[in-house]
């Protein structure tokens, strides 16, 4: 599921974006994956 957030939001932002998320904000990323999971997984 993470592979599927990473590609998603390399679309919708630009390429690096969740990585460099997590590196300068791994609250951050772990709340936007949350909810990507939430919101997909229902």
């Amino acid at each position: 599921m993470i592979d599927i957030f990473i590609e998603i939001t390399n679309q919708l932002f630009w390429e690096g974006y969740a990585e460099q998320l997590a590196k300068e904000n791994p609250a951050g990323f772990q709340r936007e994956l949350t909810d990507f999971i939430n919101c997909y997984t229902l």
